[in-house]
């Protein structure tokens, strides 16, 4: 199964149109967005442009409305998570977070989970920069920012459940 992944949109909309677009064009057939969107018409442009793909998200930092963005993941028929989760797909126990205080703080943070946690993939946000790496035998996966504005880059990633492989790309 192929996923995409993206994280830190910021109501970047232009970018989120190409990322979504890019998405479709790999046949993903699943997408996890790891926090900040913003703005509920965000999530109403992810639907028009995913449609009947289904959407795992989780709660960041900077999101606002959050009443909004849950009412509309409700009525898509989305899952949307407030704290870190652990998601089972295909026999696959994967943990969402966004994350949490500084890069070094949020990295501390996942590694240490790396070495707790019964989980075949992390996947994190928040730090708006790309990580793709094993840790104690599990992947992980930060997808960087869609949004650009950190790092002047967008970017997504494709994860293969199937294989526990990811791959980067920057627009």
């Amino acid at each position: 199964m192929l996923v995409g992944v993206v994280s830190d949109s910021h109501d970047n909309l232009q970018l989120l149109k190409r990322v979504l677009t890019e998405l479709l064009s790999h046949r993903v057939q699943l997408i996890f967005h790891l926090g900040d969107f913003i703005s509920p018409f965000t999530v109403r442009l992810i639907r028009e442009i995913i449609g009947e793909i289904p959407l795992i998200g989780i709660k960041g930092n900077n999101d606002g409305d959050i009443y909004q963005i849950l009412q509309l993941f409700t009525q898509y028929k989305w899952t949307f998570k407030a704290e870190p989760s652990i998601i089972n797909i295909n026999d696959r126990r994967i943990l969402i977070v966004h994350g949490y205080g500084s890069i070094e703080d949020t990295v501390k943070l996942i590694n240490a989970w790396a070495l707790s946690l019964d989980v075949d993939v992390i996947l994190y946000g928040h730090t708006h920069r790309v990580d793709l790496r094993k840790n104690n035998k599990k992947l992980i996966l930060n997808p960087g920012e869609i949004c650009g504005y950190i790092t002047g880059k967008s970017s997504y990633a494709i994860l293969d459940l199937k294989n526990i492989e990811a791959e980067v790309y920057m627009l």
